[in-house]
């Protein structure tokens, strides 16, 4: 046998995807030539590493490498470098146990409320040191075949720590640092989703978009205001064609960076401007804060009843009550601020969440009777109606803040998705999900679910919107 030989056999079998065959192969058959013959041999290398990965022995990868003197760098030979590229790619899912559902990608801004900044510190691992390193030595090689891996490997930096209950965004600053955007690809692929029962093309934002959207985030979360200003001035600037709304979003930081540089009244301007094209509750909040502040204390009251009406978790507008608490405050109603902050604070006590000291001094200020984690149902109920006596459409916008409920019977658990009901103090609810929504393998009987009831796209009643997962 000779060493040609020995790669195409081991080539055959990986094409055949015998991948754990081709690794025996090697094995029984490597003594027969030297080391040197076979790390000089990039089809060998390659074809290796890749039936490492797919029978995930990814550690066994980095450490073929280190036996056969490979070192990754710049003039690295082209299938090699792509071979440990996905490889990188695999590990780093793996570490950060993340499932590939780009459909996911149309959320992107699904907690852009949360505009607090935070302070975050992080130490480089390893792993994303070679992420980085391998990134640039692929887009100084660019070309249509391994584009794909170099949109791969930025995307799972990026995405899987966006998708962390606590994500680290000086740690997504400083990666995207890492890359001139210009050198990023602009092309925009698409992928097949279910969308109301019916199979639809959905393209998804380039990589050149995502650098923006990620980079801006993060100098927002960062508070690097004047930064986040420019960046995402240059996004609207360069950015041809918008995904996921992000021309909203970008238009939404520059008015938040307006205000955090001193300029208020323009940034109510911008902002009012926005909430006319995307009316999210946590636009209409930041707009109560700003009426607030300016000491417009009934526009102040209209918005933030508006954004609590508003579709989305009530667990997500904690600090909105915690406004609403303030509003209350200065409209000489204590009765109601105590409420709010009492809601406040046992939707953060009941989430396992910190309790702010200006949320305990708030309530300390009152004479009332403390309200018991036992309670929290009847004031949500309270509240609600007192929100909702506010909506022009009453019956409907009091059921977007979000419900729990049991699920007590599946009727249906097949290849198009579940169904079944729920009970909510006594009601039973139908409610219908999709094969495809992340969810629905982990919904169980006996699943406490949070949904909300939204009217059916079709025109017939109203319809459960399963929200999240709580046990």
């Amino acid at each position: 046998m000779n060493l040609f030989d020995f790669s195409q056999q081991i080539s055959q079998l990986k094409k055949e995807g015998k991948y754990q065959d081709a690794l025996s192969y090697f094995k029984d058959n490597k003594g027969n030539f030297r080391k040197e013959q076979i790390s000089g041999n990039e089809y060998i290398i390659a074809d290796m590493l890749t039936c490492l990965r797919k029978s995930s022995f990814l550690d066994a990868g980095l450490k073929f490498l280190n036996h056969y003197g490979i070192e990754i760098k710049g003039d690295t030979k082209e299938r090699v470098l792509n071979a440990y590229g996905w490889l990188l790619w695999s590990k780093y899912k793996a570490e950060n146990q993340m499932q590939h559902s780009p459909e996911e990608d149309y959320q992107f801004e699904d907690d852009e409320e949360e505009t607090e900044v935070q302070d975050f510190h992080y130490s480089k691992t390893e792993l994303l040191q070679k992420i980085e390193e391998a990134i640039l030595y692929l887009i100084a090689n660019k070309n249509d075949f391994n584009q794909t891996l170099i949109s791969n490997l930025f995307s799972v930096v990026l995405k899987s720590e966006k998708k962390k209950a606590a994500p680290n965004w000086k740690l997504i600053n400083d990666f995207c640092d890492q890359f001139n955007p210009g050198e990023l690809s602009k092309k925009c692929d698409s992928i097949e989703i279910e969308k109301r029962g019916k199979k639809i093309d959905m393209e998804l934002a380039s990589d050149f978009e995502n650098w923006y959207a990620y980079k801006t985030k993060a100098l927002m979360k960062l508070g690097q205001w004047q930064d986040c200003f420019d960046k995402s001035k240059e996004a609207l600037e360069k950015i041809e064609k918008f995904h996921y709304s992000n021309e909203i979003w970008f238009s939404r930081r520059i008015a938040l960076s307006k205000k955090n540089l001193g300029n208020t009244d323009e940034t109510i301007q911008e902002l009012e401007s926005i909430l006319k094209k995307k009316k999210e509750w946590f636009i209409q909040k930041e707009l109560a804060e700003l009426y607030y502040e300016q000491e417009e204390i009934d526009k102040a009251f209209r918005m933030s009843i508006e954004a609590i009406n508003n579709f989305g978790p009530l667990e997500f507008k904690v600090d909105l009550l915690f406004l609403m608490g303030k509003i209350h405050q200065k409209k000489n109603e204590p009765e109601l601020a105590f409420k709010h902050f009492s809601l406040a604070k046992l939707i953060r006590t009941e989430e396992q969440w910190k309790i702010p000291q200006k949320l305990r001094d708030a309530l300390s200020s009152f004479s009332f009777e403390t309200i018991s984690p036992s309670d929290i149902k009847g004031l949500k109920r309270e509240l609600s109606r007192y929100w909702s006596s506010f909506a022009k459409n009453k019956e409907i916008t009091k059921k977007t803040t979000g419900s729990r409920g049991k699920v007590i019977k599946i009727l249906n658990d097949n290849e198009r998705g579940k169904d079944g009901f729920l009970d909510d103090d006594g009601t039973e609810l139908y409610f219908s999900i999709s094969s495809n929504f992340y969810l629905t393998p982990k919904i169980t009987v006996g699943s406490t679910l949070l949904y909300t009831i939204t009217p059916n796209p079709k025109g017939k009643g109203e319809r459960v919107r399963i929200l999240k997962l709580i046990s």
